[in-house]
Formats: C-alpha cells, structure tokens, sequence
C-alpha cells in the first residue's frame, strides 16, 4: 500500500507542477539576479551578543575598561556563542573573535569613552567579510591578491571592449564597491562591475578568502559582434581552466539581463559612467 501513496503524491505532485507552470509561465531568458545565500547578511541580534561574549571573555567590563580579570565560559556558554555564530549564517566563526578584540582596541584608542555596547552596534553597521583576511595565513593573503589582480584585469579588459562602441549603452559601466557602501548590508560581495554585455563579482567568504563569479549575457554576440564576443568567451575560459579554477565561476541570473541592466542603475551606492570611445 506505500507504494501506491507514493505513486499518488508523486501524480499530484507532477499535475501540480505543470498547472503551475501554465498559469505562471516563466520567460526562458528570465536568469538575472543572483540568488544570495543566507550567509551575506548579518543577523544584527545574535552577532551582537556574539560581540558581547567575546570581549567579555577578554576581560572588558560593561564600561569598556580592559582588564586582566578574564571570563573563562562555561559549555553551555560556548554552545550558545556558537549558536549566535550559526544564526548570523557562519559555519565556523573562524577569525570573528580575533576581529572583534581587534577592531575594538583599535576604536578604543580613538574613543576612551567607548563600551562593548556602543562598539556591537557599530560592529554591527560596519562588518563586512573582508575584515577577516588580516587573520588568513600567507597561503590564503597571496591567493587573494593573486584573485583581486585577476579580477582588476579583467575589469580593464571589459572597459577595453567597451571603448570600441558607439553606441552609449554598450559604454556603460555600473560599480559597487560593497565595502564602502555597508548600508547595502551585503557582507560577502567585495566589488561589483557590470556591464551590458557581461558582470563580474569580486567576493569574499567567512574566512576571509576571495573568489569571482561572472555571468554573460545570453545575446553576448547579438550585442557585440562574433569577433568580440569569441574573444571575451575565451577570455573567461581562459581563466576558469588555469590556476584561477576552484576560485572563479559563472553564477547564472535568474532574469532578463537587459531589465536587470537597466534596474540596477537606479540602486543608490551603484556609480553608473560610460567609457570614453575609442577614437582610434
């Protein structure tokens, strides 16, 4: 008899799916925003309290004195902390406690009067993913830089492209440099340079590495042409088969590139130039 429920709800299921579908249609080219995972926004309650602990632990009282008179946690303690860590979205918490201790003797030098509360809040406003990569090892920081140069000459390379149009749209370039712009409240994107044509995404996870992710415009070669379009393929390929694999991927959009172009440019912090024309 289980079998027959399971074929049943399989059944349902499957009508469902394609009634939906009919009366919801989904265009095919509908790829365009990135899906976030739960972890580039910080939960502000529990990453507060995650604050709290570590400098408590430290030895700084409620005022914000530094003392010697370390707090030792209890387990049950530990496992709170590293549930307030998990409901901020990260796995591991790696390098968060150095940060804190850092970032608020550091505030503290600049500000006697600041206590772990005020300096949660601000803590709170201000974290971004790339904080931590003063804690990665040496193995981790050359990767990064190796990662950030890669993507810097990938940007000039598609403002290169850029220049060789007449056509304005084409020339637009739209920026976001997520870092100065904390209000966006995204803690893993680095740095965003989109244009019509193509995107690319400097980003940087909860231990403090860099990696790319980049999308194409499905009309690639409608917009520039066979010759441009080829080069700039093979540029991407290029760079996902070398020593950059494992560090750069395509991440697919999940609506019409050309709507979300024109969207994106009306988001505050998002700075829109068009490049100069090649006169060559």
């Amino acid at each position: 008899m289980t079998w027959i429920i399971n074929l049943k709800v399989k059944v349902i299921g499957n009508v469902y799916d394609k009634l939906h579908n009919w009366l919801f249609p989904i265009d095919e080219y509908a790829r365009d925003i990135v899906t976030i995972p739960r972890y580039n926004y910080i939960n502000s309650v529990p990453f507060q309290k995650v604050v709290l602990d570590f400098l408590a632990w430290k030895g700084i009282d409620k005022k914000g004195n530094i003392t010697s008179n370390r707090v030792y946690p209890t387990h049950i303690e530990i496992l709170e902390n590293q549930t307030a860590l998990a409901k901020c979205g990260f796995s591991t918490g790696k390098y968060i406690e150095k940060l804190v201790v850092s970032e608020f003797l550091e505030m503290k030098e600049r500000i006697p009067d600041l206590n772990p509360v005020l300096f949660a809040h601000f803590l709170d406003d201000s974290y971004h993913n790339s904080k931590l990569t003063k804690f990665t090892n040496l193995e981790a920081q050359k990767s990064n830089q190796t990662t950030k140069e890669y993507y810097d000459r990938l940007k000039a390379f598609l403002i290169e492209i850029q220049s060789f149009f007449e056509v304005e749209d084409l020339r637009t370039r739209i920026e976001c440099n997520h870092t100065e712009n904390q209000n966006l409240g995204n803690s893993f994107k680095y740095e965003e340079f989109i244009t019509a044509f193509a995107k690319i995404d400097l980003n940087c996870d909860e231990l403090g590495r860099f990696s790319m992710t980049y999308f194409i415009n499905p009309h690639l070669k409608e917009l520039i042409g066979e010759s441009l379009g080829d080069t700039l393929e093979k540029r991407f390929e290029e760079l996902t088969n070398c020593k950059m694999e494992g560090f750069i991927k395509m991440v697919p959009l999940n609506r019409r590139y050309d709507k979300w172009f024109k969207e994106i440019q009306t988001i505050p912090n998002y700075k829109v130039t068009v490049t100069e024309q090649n006169s060559l």
